[in-house]
């Protein structure tokens, strides 16, 4: 369910401190991926938004900013609302600046299914640029692609918490995550997966530490088998899984986008 907003004063949607979340909708995307981040905003005007996006979270270059396009997805009056707007500007490594355009579209918030499993993990995290981790996902992903194997990591027998959206897991200490992670899961038969995450939350358990990461750059064919192993463990467990491309923040397409297929 959903219904739509033509006013071209977006201020009344956002309000200092909220949470949003950014889903590249650029046309020189890569439409096999999904890309993402989430960012706070800090000021806000009838068309113009300016979100603070974690340490090293800009990676759009300078001949991409009145071009790149993002879908910014939050919440607003007890729903869930997405408009596209355009990146007009970058201040420092944390600041976008966007101009708002277009319908507002507002529709029902969805839970994300997750499932709790035991599976081989390994995690690569440092305080290093987006644009580096990026950069070596990329790397990462060709080898596996030419070599059909994990480069030198090391997997653990892990539990997790699961779902296409991202993964919750302990750690030491000791380990505190970063703002970026690269994850390696063994899910099926195929090879791991590959994401990257961004740290959303951490909660002291005990000598342990409790944390959540949201996937932030992930194929979107991963996406897809994140979502059939999720649905396979919710049946055996006598529940009904969702389809996750019912949360609008899990993919780049508009409610309008879906009307017209």
């Amino acid at each position: 369910m959903s219904h739509e907003s033509h006013f071209s004063d977006y201020s009344r949607y956002f309000s200092q401190r909220q949470k949003v979340y950014l889903v590249n909708m650029s046309a020189t995307r890569n439409n096999e991926i999904y890309e993402s981040l989430s960012g706070v905003v800090t000021s806000s005007g009838m068309n113009s938004l300016e979100l603070m996006v974690a340490c090293g979270g800009a990676a759009t270059t300078a001949d991409e900013v009145g071009t790149a396009i993002y879908k910014l997805t939050s919440e607003a009056f007890g729903s869930g609302i997405q408009v596209l707007a355009v990146q007009t500007g970058v201040i420092g490594d944390t600041i976008f600046q966007f101009r708002m355009q277009g319908t507002l579209e507002m529709f029902q918030r969805r839970i994300v299914p997750r499932v709790e499993l035991s599976t081989n993990i390994s995690q690569i995290y440092g305080n290093f640029p987006l644009a580096s981790f990026k950069k070596e996902w990329q790397r990462v992903r060709e080898h596996m692609r030419t070599a059909g194997a994990l480069p030198r990591v090391v997997p653990q027998k892990t539990a997790i918490n699961l779902s296409v959206g991202g993964i919750g897991l302990t750690v030491d200490l000791q380990n505190r995550p970063t703002p970026y992670s690269m994850f390696f899961v063994a899910l099926d038969q195929g090879l791991p997966l590959c994401v990257l995450a961004e740290t959303v939350w951490e909660q002291r358990a005990e000598e342990k530490l409790r944390c959540g990461f949201r996937f932030i750059y992930i194929l979107k064919s991963d996406q897809e088998r994140i979502s059939t192993v999720v649905g396979d463990l919710i049946r055996e467990s006598g529940g009904t899984p969702m389809d996750y491309k019912r949360n609008w923040v899990l993919v780049d397409k508009m409610v309008a986008d879906i009307r017209k297929s």
